[in-house]
């Protein structure tokens, strides 16, 4: 493997200790996506991105216990319940932890699935990389109002850039890698909800609460 001196990809030496990964990771893919992408390591394992996934996770986490302690209304413009008592929603940290690493995974088997029938090159610890590492546009759903928006579209953006560099894709390609896996998930939703298996009030509620 070539050293970053070389123009390659960094040897584990000159990988930096892992809160210092975190942070510069951040940094780099938040300003320079390509760069970051075309530096990142595909065979180093998953404690780093996972660490990163997990940083992340936090941060929003303790946004939204704020607000929920607090009574503030969400970025999405829902209003905060009152007399909530933020241990309550500290309660539920291990089961929503459990669900965002089993997220990662799951949307990165399906993430790698696309890539692969696009002709992609990389192995599946590329694909978990570069999703995990993305994760870091959910930290745009901080933003009032349209922080959804922004944080669905820019962890698209950053997914594209990861098909073209990592999986060595096309513009073209890159750009359908992501949206292939989006667009099964809506037509079985679809599906759901068209033979009445899953009732719409029933959505429409849960995505109230």
């Amino acid at each position: 493997m070539r050293s970053v001196a070389e123009g390659g990809r960094p040897t584990p030496e000159e990988r930096p200790r892992l809160w210092e990964d975190v942070l510069s990771s951040g940094r780099d893919i938040i300003f320079r996506p390509q760069v970051f992408f075309q530096g990142m390591p595909l065979t180093e394992g998953y404690l780093r991105p996972v660490l990163f996934a997990s940083t992340v996770f936090l941060i929003v986490l303790a946004y939204n216990v704020v607000l929920v302690a607090t009574g503030l209304p969400f970025p999405n413009g829902q209003e905060g319940k009152d007399n909530v008592p933020p241990w309550d929603a500290l309660l539920k940290v291990p089961v929503l932890y459990a669900f965002w690493i089993l997220g990662l995974f799951l949307g990165s088997v399906l993430l790698h699935l696309s890539f692969k029938l696009l002709k992609g090159k990389a192995a599946f610890q590329g694909t978990f990389r570069l999703f995990a590492y993305s994760t870091v546009a959910n930290l745009l759903s901080l933003v009032p109002l349209f922080g959804q928006y922004l944080s669905t579209v820019y962890a698209l953006i950053l997914i594209m850039f990861g098909g073209r560099y990592v999986h060595g894709l096309s513009g073209p390609r890159s750009i359908a890698a992501p949206l292939l896996p989006a667009l099964l998930v809506w037509a079985v939703l679809f599906t759901l909800i068209y033979t009445g298996v899953l009732p719409l009030e029933k959505l429409k509620e849960g995505l109230r609460h």
